[in-house]
């Protein structure tokens, strides 16, 4: 038998494949396309129209069903050469086999239209295939509201966020108006400091010429002499000024490009995909209130467990915390300053399961201090080079990544 004739047209296979297959193999541009080429008016119709109105030209062999049919046999034709080798051989377990190999790796609708359309196929492994895709559709139902709710929450810290880069924005606007009034200022006390000095050297000679005791001279002398000296005191505090708003200006654009970058690393982090770090799907005990579901649990990596920071970067303390919550830990921080805070340091560190220590933030006494007590009291140390939220996420949540020193 020719093998085209081994598999069903789209029109002749069991009406509850039909959706599914369609669903699974048709972009909705797809179905727009083929309505539009067999002669249908498009214009103002939303997503589930098209397929409302492709659907219902699957019942028997027309324009649209025919279109379709070969744009579906087109994208599974690789398949069908697979499933027709199969059956060839009567190997209804390798067809099964290859199901389930497919559809584990994401490839569903030509492998699914290839085994269903086939006319060899059992009931069986017809009513194993609608089951499973009927259960994929709820999960993916799942996954995409849960992905939306995600969604939402990062769009918020990105509105937050960017309240806080505008304040900083005028934060620096205000500064350099300030500068450039310094700066006026200092020229306009530098062009007055040449006129006086133009007007002591222009009375200069008359000190000369009159007799020392004139009184009024003396006075103008005197008067002219302080003038000077306070129109260089002026200039000095004005220079003075500018250097500060100078520094100030620096400083301000450091931190703000700064938390730009860890703005950047905060959306990765909380980018769709990266859920089963937060959010423990399984049934069963929390392992802080009973037994864990087991070791693939995603909470499992974190949770119950008490996570001690010290160092890093203040400001972004409030995401430390986040990281390490969401993932199922308890946070506690300290700021790496260590004046008189050494037992309060001990005691942070015989409390916490895992600290964490990054370089960059931390002196080196407060370093040696913390490997000290880390090995005292027989605690995790997990030494960071960056004080970065990747950083922190990678040494707490990907273990590949880590250096652990005890």
């Amino acid at each position: 038998m020719d093998r085209g004739k081994c598999f069903l047209n789209i029109w002749e296979i069991e009406r509850n494949f039909k959706c599914p297959v369609i669903g699974g193999m048709l972009s909705v541009d797809k179905h727009k396309d083929i309505l539009k080429k067999c002669g249908w008016d498009v214009s103002g119709l939303k997503p589930y129209e098209y397929h409302s109105y492709l659907m219902g030209s699957m019942g028997d062999e027309n324009a649209v069903s025919v279109k379709t049919n070969n744009y579906i046999r087109h994208q599974a034709g690789k398949y069908m050469k697979q499933i027709a080798a199969l059956y060839k051989k009567k190997d209804e377990k390798g067809v099964r086999a290859l199901w389930y190999d497919y559809s584990a790796r994401g490839i569903i609708g030509p492998v699914m239209y290839a085994i269903v359309s086939h006319r060899d196929t059992n009931v069986k492994l017809l009513q194993d295939i609608h089951g499973e895709v009927h259960m994929i559709s709820h999960a993916n139902m799942t996954e995409i509201f849960s992905i939306r709710r995600k969604l939402e929450t990062v769009d918020q810290i990105l509105d937050r966020e960017k309240n806080k880069s505008y304040e900083k924005g005028k934060k620096i606007r205000d500064l350099v108006s300030q500068l450039k009034q310094a700066s006026e200022e200092k020229s306009f006390l530098a062009r007055e400091n040449v006129w006086l000095k133009k007007k002591l050297e222009a009375l200069e000679p008359q000190i000369v010429l009159h007799e020392p005791s004139g009184p009024e001279l003396n006075r103008d002398v005197e008067r002219l002499e302080q003038e000077l000296i306070s129109q260089r005191d002026e200039t000095l505090r004005a220079e003075r000024e500018k250097k500060q708003l100078e520094i100030q200006l620096f400083s301000t654009r450091n931190e703000n490009s700064m938390l730009k970058k860890e703005f950047a690393q905060l959306s990765s982090v909380f980018a769709p995909g990266t859920d089963n770090l937060h959010t423990c799907r399984k049934s069963g005990n929390c392992p802080v209130t009973g037994d864990c579901p087991g070791e693939d649990c995603p909470r499992n990596r974190l949770c119950a467990r008490r996570i001690f920071m010290i160092g890093g970067i203040t400001k972004m303390k409030s995401y430390y915390r986040q990281i390490v919550e969401k993932a199922g830990g308890e946070f506690d921080y300290h700021d790496g300053y260590l004046r008189n805070s050494n037992e309060d340091l001990a005691a942070k560190v015989r409390r916490c399961d895992v600290v964490v220590c990054p370089v960059s933030c931390n002196s080196h006494n407060a370093c040696l201090k913390v490997k000290h007590l880390c090995t005292r009291y027989n605690k995790e140390l997990k030494i960071l080079n960056s004080a970065s939220l990747s950083a922190v996420t990678k040494a707490l949540i990907v273990p590949d990544d880590t250096v652990n020193i005890n």
